[in-house]
């Protein structure tokens, strides 16, 4: 069973990556999505912000081009965030 962050992301996702299966997005990379491009990454991380509630520094998302290492940063950013 997934928390309600994974979802919420797996819905930042669906937004972005519109043919992309929700079965396949916990595993997703920008290896294996060619619409995965710095637009569709600079997109889904706004999106992403928008969604959280977060400031999202482009800069320390940078290297995370999977679901799993989005989801992580997300985790880190959210434990602190305010409401």
């Amino acid at each position: 069973m997934h928390d309600e962050q994974f979802e919420r992301l797996v819905s930042c996702f669906q937004k972005v990556f519109r043919n992309l299966s929700p079965s396949d997005i916990p595993t997703a990379s920008s290896n294996d999505i060619s619409a995965w491009d710095s637009i569709a990454q600079l997109t889904l991380l706004s999106v992403i912000g928008q969604e959280f509630g977060i400031d999202i520094d482009f800069e320390d998302f940078e290297g995370a081009t999977s679901f799993a290492a989005i989801l992580d940063l997300v985790r880190a950013r959210t434990v602190n965030a305010q409401p």
